[in-house]
């Protein structure tokens, strides 16, 4: 499932516990207004079973369709009788995460959609315009200079080239999509994108989302740290963090406390610390941990907006001067024409 709907499940059945509905109830009341056949039959599917005793986790992970973090943490929550507050933190984690990965998605589209467009106008002008051009030019007696014959057949090398690494990057990005769908694991994909995650500043500063947000709902939900940890360790994707939280886990076993165990990872550092140390002390860490994710979720949110905002008038400086060339180059011939006229 998406993580928008994984956010709109969870913050439904918070609401049907807060408005004092049963679980099974609730689900069966879901149902009813299910978008489609599938999604209905998967929610009575739930409702008879926790309709014949089995927990809300139970019913998830027999869809088979709920990631494990989520059927963790409903099992925590029903399990210390937080429910109601595990699947509320839950809607708003999954929400973010939603709102993150569409506008990474859109970093991404819009760029590449920039620079298409930018290639076809480019190609489009050095192989039919120009030649146009050309012929005029040879009809009145003058030519194009030999650089400009140059640049023309370079600039249309390029850019073909640029198209077609275009074209290639879409169809393996959907192949990769299609074949992940459908269960197959492309390795060379994995690999290169674990190197991108390890070394992207923009991965890390998500990492650091992702693990302050899910401690935050541990703490809320009464989990012990160590354990919240554990959990956050599993939705981390970058190995050195991994290792490093790993590291922390089995510090904090031993009885160090959480904040010279995070201090010893050197994830967070400088006035994150202090945030820390300020929390564990005055007992508030959940709410550190909250705040914290809501600052790493500002900083991608920042650097994003950044590189589009550089994008732009980037791609609009190098249209102009290749435009403004190809019209001077043009342009030197006919004033050479008008001025053996004159």
């Amino acid at each position: 499932m998406k993580a928008n709907e994984l956010s709109s499940f969870c913050m439904q059945i918070a609401f049907l516990l807060e408005a004092g509905i049963s679980i099974d109830a609730g689900l069966a009341v879901l149902a009813e207004d299910a978008d489609n056949q599938t999604g209905k039959n998967m929610l009575l599917k739930m409702s008879e079973d926790v309709e014949l005793g089995a927990s809300l986790a139970v019913a998830i992970r027999k869809t088979g369709l709920f990631p494990e973090y989520l059927i963790e943490m409903a099992q925590i929550g029903q399990e210390t009788g937080t429910l109601d507050t595990v699947m509320r933190s839950l809607a708003q984690y999954y929400e973010k995460e939603s709102i993150l990965a569409q506008t990474i998605k859109n970093a991404v589209t819009y760029p590449l959609i920039m620079v298409s467009m930018l290639m076809v106008v480019l190609f489009v002008l050095l192989t039919k315009v120009m030649p146009i051009f050309e012929e005029v030019y040879e009809q009145l007696g003058a030519q194009l200079s030999p650089i400009t014959k140059h640049a023309v057949q370079i600039g249309t090398i390029l850019s073909g080239t640029a198209i077609g690494a275009i074209l290639l990057l879409v169809v393996i990005s959907a192949g990769i999509v299609i074949s992940s769908k459908r269960g197959h694991k492309m390795l060379w994909a994995e690999h290169l994108l674990e190197s991108v995650k390890e070394k992207s500043s923009i991965a890390i500063t998500l990492a650091k989302r992702r693990i302050t947000a899910v401690l935050a709902i541990s703490i809320k939900s009464g989990l012990e740290i160590d354990a919240g940890m554990e959990m956050a360790i599993k939705l981390i994707s970058q190995k050195k963090i991994q290792e490093k939280l790993q590291d922390c886990k089995k510090q904090m076993e031993l009885g160090t406390p959480l904040y010279d165990a995070l201090k010893g990872t050197g994830i967070f550092k400088g006035m994150d610390m202090q945030m820390i140390k300020v929390g564990s002390r005055s007992g508030k860490s959940d709410v550190v941990f909250d705040e914290l994710s809501k600052k790493y979720e500002g900083e991608v949110d920042l650097v994003i907006d950044s590189l589009i905002a550089r994008f732009e008038p980037t791609m609009v400086v190098v249209l102009a001067i290749i435009v403004g060339l190809i019209l001077l180059s043009v342009m030197m011939p006919l004033v050479g024409i008008m001025a053996s006229i004159g």
